[in-house]
């Protein structure tokens, strides 16, 4: 099991729903989703379907879910042997709530096997407001790209409508809000991107899996690209890293 990797999402595979709405409702933002179909079909891709599994429990309020993989996957002549993760789903979704709960948790815990976790790491997605670019409009993700550490490198996405393209996002082509992608907070002289300390950095992925809210978490990305110019917090710098571990509520 040592060698398995999980292979990145697929453009067909995810889908895109409204984010936040300006105040005076000229522009909106996109957030990039997958759903429980997608894990399934990820997980029987990679361990064979009767090489995972799941199960469901309560704690207080919350639905949790655990997803088993077997570490032997690759060993049929050895026993099974069971690793499992799990997560919360939110309870806070009105329709369907159970049933929403259920499959929620579920994606939360493949999030933390990986499956998807380069959505994480999306450029922030603006759409300027028209006539046939609304918030009640649908929108794809046309095409997507992904270089080193499966992070995002390329992204377009179009109106399903007018198949027009709404947002492109590539190496020399980054438009994500009016294509300023330059950190909000300047970068001091003696630092270095990535530079954050590794105590910091595991503090913060701590309290970002604990958000079972997935738009609180969407919208935990968006402010870090706001202020930071990344969604990733490894390219932090040492002293970005500490506010942010601040802003989260953790230590100094």
């Amino acid at each position: 099991m040592d060698n398995f990797n999980f292979r990145p999402l697929n453009a067909n595979e995810i889908e895109c729903r409204v984010g936040s709405v300006t105040k005076d409702g000229s522009s909106f933002t996109l957030l990039l989703y997958k759903n429980a179909r997608v894990d399934q079909i990820i997980l029987d891709e990679t361990f064979g379907a009767w090489n995972w599994q799941c199960k469901y429990y309560q704690v207080k309020n919350t639905m949790v879910c655990s997803v088993g993989v077997n570490a032997n996957f690759d060993h049929p002549e050895c026993e099974p042997y069971w690793i499992w993760k799990d997560n919360g789903g939110d309870d806070q979704t009105e329709m369907e709530q159970i049933k929403a709960e259920l499959s929620d948790s579920f994606k939360r815990a493949c999030f933390n096997w990986g499956i998807g976790r380069e959505l994480y790491y999306s450029p922030r997605i603006w759409i300027k407001v028209n006539d046939d670019n609304t918030k009640f409009a649908r929108y794809s993700v046309k095409n997507i790209e992904y270089g080193e550490n499966k992070r995002i490198t390329r992204l377009t996405i179009i109106n399903d409508k007018t198949k027009e393209v709404v947002f492109l996002y590539g190496e020399k082509e980054k438009v994500a809000k009016k294509g300023d992608l330059t950190p909000k907070t300047p970068i001091a002289d003696n630092e270095q991107r990535g530079s954050i300390d590794k105590n910091d950095l595991i503090a913060i992925q701590t309290i970002i899996d604990s958000i079972t809210n997935e738009t609180k978490r969407q919208n935990f990305y968006t402010w870090l690209n706001d202020k930071y110019g990344t969604m990733n917090p490894e390219f932090l710098t040492l002293s970005q890293g500490k506010q942010v571990l601040t802003a989260l509520g953790g230590k100094k």
